[in-house]
């Protein structure tokens, strides 16, 4: 069985280099806020980064959300948003939601464990990035995804503000609504938040995060409240375990599920016992 370890990174504003939470950070943002959605940052075949998107494609509008339990941030999910506006969840770790599940440096929450593989989510500034193949609380391998604040252009931390559109005649205005719609046409490395994330040392920028996070961490002193509050936290993430390993003992023990497990039983006899190999044996037990 493979579980799953959550990291929940905290951020550091850049301008001011100023460690806070993800939860913080969000928050400072707002749940209305846009960003666009990247995929993983790699190396062409020349050495040059870029992030990942498929061919054709543009990056997809999303929200991110915290995730309360008690009003105790707990967690966050990544929503799409249609063109109508309706929102469907994407991606959430939540953290009274998931077994075998820790809050760890809390309130300073860098990491939310969960056993298995590491992969996480790291937050600086206008940049939210989903990352795999964690080493340590400091050392990480791939950046998987990227979210960048809708707006977010290479000279600031803020969102352009958006200038006043000035009269063109009604021929270019006609041209320029059909440049600006037709999505397949445009490049979107051409973006000014695209140019921001790749105007930077991504991957340096995380480290150096990460690392002044975990110091912070070590020097912090957890107070009363603070306790509490994560008691609560791990006491519904202790309730929705068992919740689910009641569910499952009630499953193996019915009628339906004591016939699979003679199945498997079956077919874990049968592949003991023949003599051929998956490909060439015609029963189904394989």
């Amino acid at each position: 069985m493979k579980y799953i370890i959550l990291f929940f990174i905290a951020l550091v504003t850049t301008s001011t280099f100023a460690q806070n939470t993800i939860f913080e950070n969000l928050e400072q943002h707002g749940d209305s806020i846009t960003y666009l959605e990247y995929g993983a940052i790699r190396k062409d075949n020349k050495g040059k980064l870029y992030a990942h998107l498929n061919p054709g494609r543009q990056p997809e509008e999303v929200q991110i959300k915290i995730r309360r339990h008690e009003n105790i941030p707990c967690g966050i999910e990544i929503l799409s948003v249609s063109e109508d506006g309706e929102q469907s969840v994407k991606y959430w770790q939540d953290m009274t939601k998931q077994t075998y599940i820790d809050l760890i440096n809390y309130p300073f929450t860098s990491i939310a464990f969960h056993n298995g593989y590491y992969e996480g989510y790291v937050a600086i500034g206008n940049y939210v990035f989903f990352i795999k193949d964690f080493k340590s609380k400091t050392e990480f391998g791939e950046i998987s995804r990227v979210y960048v604040l809708k707006g977010t252009t290479p000279e600031g931390e803020e969102p352009a503000k958006k200038k006043k559109k000035k009269k063109f005649g009604k021929f270019l205005s006609k041209v320029k609504d059909v440049a600006l719609n037709t999505k397949s046409e445009v490049d979107y490395t051409k973006a000014p938040e695209y140019k921001a994330l790749m105007s930077q040392d991504n991957k340096k920028m995380i480290t150096d995060y990460l690392v002044a996070m975990k110091a912070k961490q070590a020097a912090h002193t957890t107070t009363a409240k603070e306790e509490a509050d994560l008691e609560i936290v791990k006491a519904e993430g202790k309730k929705y375990a068992e919740y689910i390993k009641t569910k499952n003992d009630a499953y193996w023990q019915s009628p339906e599920g004591q016939k699979t497990l003679r199945v498997w039983k079956l077919r874990d006899q049968h592949k003991a016992s023949c003599p051929k190999t998956a490909e060439s044996c015609d029963s189904s037990y394989h």
